[in-house]
């Protein structure tokens, strides 16, 4: 007989100041930043989901971790899964950045702990709801073109497609212990706390609330996160809330998630992973002579700007991501991970998922409750959806991917849940 157990461990994330950040060089913490790892075992196998509050993780990063965690603890690489809140005030973790070493010993501690603290544990799913939080950042506008975050004068109307409200949640009772939750719930960081400063975002408030008013251990799991934002230009929709307000309404979504909860079957553990062979976009020679001009100029010089306008690239990032995909050859390898525990699968993919990509996973995994998440074990950024191909924007237009990429590595997770599946 199979005794699922699960088990939790935490350790604060730290490092030499000041850090490059996505949003500046920060030096200042606005609050903790934690490396969190929740430990699943079947009494045979051990398979590790962590969630790190940092902007993102390399592929390098994550093999020394695995590397690390297989010689420590024997965890098998394809069992573990490491994925980035993707907060824009906290560094991006290489094999070179400073904080890097520290990084992968916290690795390895927090699965020492949560290997440590399994116990036998019932699971309970539940789904919760809210549509004041997340809105695709594509919009059409009145003269029927579409624009990327366009301001209120531009006079949008609609939004390219409606964007996810549901959180999904994990509960682990356990005897004697306290409760483990997971919540995956899909939108892209908040911002809105000032420069210089480094913080988990509005998921490290989402977790200190969580944690006070549930009496839990709790994780956060970033979802789809590559068309969504905070807050909607269109009139009579929700403006930008502060970070407080949008945490206290991810706690409600959580706490009607738990209401709705039922008991899931647990099983074996089973895992699956794949080297997907993803399709780069090459560009033409005469964009890439104009993305060379924007460089030599200085993109963030008048002169720089001024090409960038008068070659009607999206915005200045746009010219760096046609060098780069210049140089990557034909194909990019994407190493999809799942793991699977009776009738819940956790499915990570190593890039910034469009919305409209992750609900049809969901929708069509043979398991009762599904987890998909971004920027797992490394990020590639923007994949954009097969809809939003059709629109330009600053996501398709630095994407390193063909268009219908989003549509291929969906059917990739999809055939990896089978795969999990069918071991059953």
């Amino acid at each position: 007989m199979t005794i699922f157990t699960v088990g939790f461990g935490r350790k604060q994330l730290t490092g030499p100041l000041p850090i490059n950040t996505w949003n500046s060089t920060a030096d200042t913490y606005r609050d903790p930043l934690y490396l969190t790892c929740v430990a699943l075992s079947d009494g045979e196998s051990t398979a590790l989901i962590m969630s790190a509050d940092v902007m993102k993780i390399d592929g390098g990063a994550f093999e020394e971790c695995a590397k690390r965690l297989k010689e420590k603890l024997g965890i098998e690489r394809k069992s573990i899964l490491i994925s980035a809140i993707h907060s824009h005030y906290a560094p991006t973790i290489s094999r070179t950045c400073p904080w890097a070493e520290s990084f992968f010993a916290s690795a390895v501690e927090v699965a020492e702990s949560a290997i440590a603290d399994l116990a036998p544990a019932k699971v309970f799913a539940g789904k919760g709801h809210t549509d004041s939080l997340t809105f695709v950042r594509r919009y059409l506008l009145a003269d029927g073109t579409w624009k990327f975050n366009p301001s209120a004068a531009d006079n949008p109307v609609a939004h390219e497609s409606e964007a996810d409200s549901e959180m999904r949640t994990l509960r682990f009772v356990r005897e004697g212990k306290k409760d483990i939750l997971m919540a995956n719930y899909q939108t892209h960081y908040h911002g809105g706390v000032g420069k210089n400063v480094i913080t988990a975002d509005v998921f490290g408030d989402f977790r200190a609330l969580a944690e006070e008013a549930l009496g839990c251990e709790f994780m956060y799991c970033s979802g789809a996160s590559g068309n969504l934002n905070f807050f909607s230009v269109i009139h009579g929709e929700r403006k930008h809330p502060s970070i407080g307000a949008a945490a206290a309404e991810l706690l409600r979504t959580a706490k009607e998630s738990i209401a709705s909860e039922t008991e899931v079957k647990t099983g074996k553990l089973v895992t699956a992973t794949s080297v997907y062979k993803g399709k780069v976009r090459h560009d033409s020679e005469e964009r890439i002579a104009q993305a060379r001009q924007i460089r030599d100029a200085g993109r963030d010089t008048p002169e720089g700007a001024e090409l960038v306008k008068k070659f009607g690239f999206v915005n200045k990032y746009e010219p760096g991501a046609i060098l780069v995909r210049n140089n990557l050859g034909e194909t990019l390898d994407l190493h999809f991970f799942t793991v699977a525990f009776g009738d819940v699968a956790v499915s990570g993919v190593p890039f910034e998922q469009f919305d409209t990509n992750a609900q049809e996973v969901r929708a069509a995994s043979p398991f009762k409750m599904t987890f998909t998440l971004s920027m797992t074990n490394e990020s590639f950024a923007y994949v954009p959806s097969a809809l939003a191909d059709h629109h330009r924007s600053y996501e398709v237009a630095t994407s390193k991917f063909v268009p219908g990429s989003g549509t291929e590595f969906a059917a990739e997770q999809l055939r990896l849940l089978g795969e999990c599946k069918s071991a059953y």
